[in-house]
């Protein structure tokens, strides 16, 4: 076999093996940082613009074999000058041409759907770069906690312990961020593994079957008569560096530095929903069945973009649908709001309306209705058939977990039924 046979066959195999598989991606923070390192960091992001700029403005230049590049021109205020590369690998150089070809293919795919797309333009700032193969391009020393990129050398990292040992690891990408540089590791896991519970703390999937209505006042409603709400709005100090990047001068250093700053304080404001939303997973995969509607959440930010935007309760559907290992969705278009759980018959309830009072009897809060209705119809019960869901009752174990995994964030508010 010919080299690059060889190459296509590992592929192949790798493909196949991984077919089996779950990806997940560990985020580790580079620490302790040396004015060196610093410097060598920040220099590999500028080489990485600098050749990124080089093919954009030129794409016949992705002809080339982007891997032998060694230098590039760089734009200096009316004139260009040579620059060289000196601490991008091969690989990655020819990764960042294989990024520009992806970009390109995914506008061409816009395009032929009828999207107005204009051409790719010199980027500002790079922020990430991509380590392709592991053990080549970067390793990682799970005895030591550090971690050793090509040309850039070794560096302590926080978040090791995070990867099970014996998963195959694959390719990486490094990130810089307002808060420092991060190494993005994806890893190949066996699809039915799962973490090893903590002593003293119960399994995952203990408690009863539980459905889920989404909603705007209560962003999540259990089956179950558990609400809970949670949001993070944007903060004072951003709406005072937004005021003041409107008045900057643009081009200037002052301007510059208040963008690094409105940066960092989205990351932070990204942080503590993403906290957020990650506790409120934590919690519904205590239940052994999840049932929730695939509504279109997107649609509800032309009504309620504010509060939409500020749980990112869109994040958490999809999540629910990724994470749990057997969720069970019911179809956007049930009328579950407008329908009552105990006969099935059909009401015009306007959003004022917040209690449901059928002729049946059936009397309800709005929310817990709908839930039910979901959580019936998910796991394919007629009215008849759904005997004692009515009645669900929240256990001590329920109450010790919300206040446990919930509690820990002051932005979740939970309410129990009285």
């Amino acid at each position: 076999m010919t080299k690059a046979e060889r190459i296509k066959s590992a592929i192949q195999e790798t493909r196949e093996r991984r077919a089996s598989l779950k990806p997940a991606v560990f985020e580790l923070k580079l620490q302790n940082l040396s004015r060196k390192k610093e410097e060598l960091l920040s220099r590999a992001f500028l080489e990485a613009k600098w050749l990124y700029n080089w093919l954009v403005s030129d794409l016949g230049r992705l002809n080339l074999p982007a891997n032998k590049v060694d230098a590039v021109e760089v734009k200096v205020g009316d004139g260009f000058e040579e620059r060289r590369l000196v601490l991008l690998g091969s690989q990655i150089k020819q990764e960042i041409a294989d990024r520009l070809k992806d970009n390109l293919r995914a506008l061409k795919k816009l395009k032929e759907r009828g999207y107005r797309v204009g051409p790719l333009k010199p980027k500002r700032f790079v922020h990430s770069i991509p380590l392709k193969q592991y053990g080549v391009t970067y390793s990682l020393d799970f005895a030591r906690n550090r971690a050793r990129i090509q040309k850039l050398g070794d560096f302590r990292v926080l978040g090791l312990h995070q990867i099970p040992r014996g998963v195959e690891i694959a390719g990486a990408v490094l990130v810089r961020k307002p808060s420092g540089y991060y190494l993005h590791v994806t890893c190949y896991l066996a699809k039915g593994d799962s973490p090893e519970p903590i002593a003293g703390q119960p399994r995952r999937g203990y408690l009863e079957a539980v459905g889920i209505d989404f909603g705007i006042e209560s962003k999540l409603t259990l089956s179950n008569g558990i609400k809970i709400d949670f949001e993070v709005h944007e903060t004072p100090r951003l709406k005072r560096l937004q005021r003041k990047l409107a008045r900057a001068k643009r081009g200037s250093k002052r301007r510059g530095k208040i963008r690094f700053l409105l940066r960092r304080e989205y990351e932070k404001l990204n942080n503590r929903r993403k906290d957020a939303e990650n506790k409120v997973l934590a919690f519904l995969k205590l239940y052994g069945k999840v049932v929730f509607q695939d509504d279109l959440l997107a649609s509800w930010a032309r009504l309620f973009g504010r509060q939409v935007h500020s749980s990112r309760i869109g994040g958490l559907k999809l999540r629910l649908r990724n994470s749990l290992k057997a969720p069970i969705p019911v179809r956007r278009f049930e009328p579950t709001t407008k329908e009552c759980y105990a006969c099935g018959k059909r009401h015009e309830l306007p959003l004022s309306q917040r209690i449901i009072a059928c002729s049946c009897g059936w009397e309800c809060d709005r929310d817990v209705n709908a839930a039910l209705v979901i959580l019936r119809k998910g796991l394919g019960l007629s009215p008849d058939q759904a005997l004692g869901l009515d009645r669900p009752e929240v256990t001590p174990l329920e109450k010790e977990a919300a206040a446990r995994i919930l509690g820990s964030n002051p932005s979740i508010r939970v309410s129990f039924p009285q």
